[in-house]
């Protein structure tokens, strides 16, 4: 993930730098033909050139504006899983704290009880991210192992709705009737996971317009193509001069600003995918899962 100024820098010219040595290659192959073969024997008048970019230049605006909506969409559904995860958390420590909440038959190990639960929180929170990134069935420490037995999940199904599935029985058959508004507390939080993961999927399964995409690609590309055609060569001091060649430093620029802002344009609108623009979600569920087990720790230490 770029953090920095300095990171922005080096990742844009990662991005730039190809669009850089293409369009360099191609100007001065049709600027050499040009002085090759006769001078402006196929400039197109620059005012087609000027109102032809600023179209667009509107365009990619217009784009990029979209992408980062979706983009910042995104990481606010994973800000709210944060936000949404610790509270879940923090409740289970305090209800858990509280043996009258419960049924009889399950007042025995209550610090037990909410430790596993926070535990298979923050698993779900986990198998959320590995299918965000396209991985619906990974693999498993022992321990994790042992917790997704123990609870009965079903890991042929969606291991994400299974582990919500598990957490929700096991609050349901454990809070007595005289703790239905801890328990619909944390039905609500449950709830919640439920509407963030359908967020989520959402995105992740609705590509940002393929035709729009590729119109924007076609357009770019038949813009930068013509870019040679509508600047020319520039004939300060006379054709002997060599100061016509100063045209391709200024055509590379152009083509290079359209060609990024357009790749950037395709990066951000996957904000799931693992590229530099992407969400950063492996960072915000490991701070997550550390929230969770900070939550554990604590319920260990008032045990012992």
């Amino acid at each position: 993930m770029v953090r920095t100024e300095k990171q922005g820098f080096l990742q844009l010219a990662k991005i730039a730098f190809p669009f850089v040595i293409a369009t360099a290659v191609y100007n001065i192959l049709v600027l050499g033909l040009e002085e090759y073969f006769g001078d402006h024997i196929y400039k197109v008048s620059g005012q087609i050139g000027s109102v032809f970019g600023l179209a667009v230049a509107f365009f990619l605006g217009f784009r990029m504006n979209s992408a980062y909506d979706r983009w910042w969409e995104a990481r606010k559904i994973f800000g709210e899983l944060t936000n949404n995860t610790r509270s879940f958390a923090a409740k289970i420590y305090v209800y858990y704290g509280n043996s009258q909440n419960f049924r009889s038959e399950k007042q025995r190990d209550l610090s037990n009880q909410a430790s596993d639960l926070i535990a298979l929180t923050a698993l779900y929170v986990r198998q959320l991210k590995n299918e965000m990134h396209n991985n619906f069935k990974p693999a498993f420490s022992e321990d994790a192992d042992k917790l997704l037995s123990r609870f009965q999940v079903n890991r042929e199904h969606k291991l994400s709705n299974e582990l919500l599935l598990a957490i929700t029985q096991n609050i349901e058959s454990a809070f007595s009737v005289n703790a239905n508004i801890e328990k619909g507390d944390l039905m609500q939080h449950l709830n919640r996971f439920h509407d963030i993961q359908g967020k989520a999927e959402r995105i992740k399964n609705t590509p940002f317009l393929m035709i729009y995409t590729a119109f924007t690609k076609l357009i770019v590309g038949f813009y930068v193509i013509l870019i040679p055609l509508f600047i020319g060569d520039i004939d300060l001091g006379g054709e002997k001069s060599g100061f016509e060649f100063l045209a391709i430093p200024i055509m590379v620029i152009i083509s290079t600003v359209f060609l990024t802002i357009n790749k950037l344009t395709n990066l951000f609108a996957e904000p799931f995918s693992e590229n530099i623009t992407s969400v950063a979600i492996d960072a915000i569920c490991q701070t997550i899962e550390q929230n969770c087990n900070e939550v554990r720790l604590k319920i260990e230490s008032v045990k012992n």
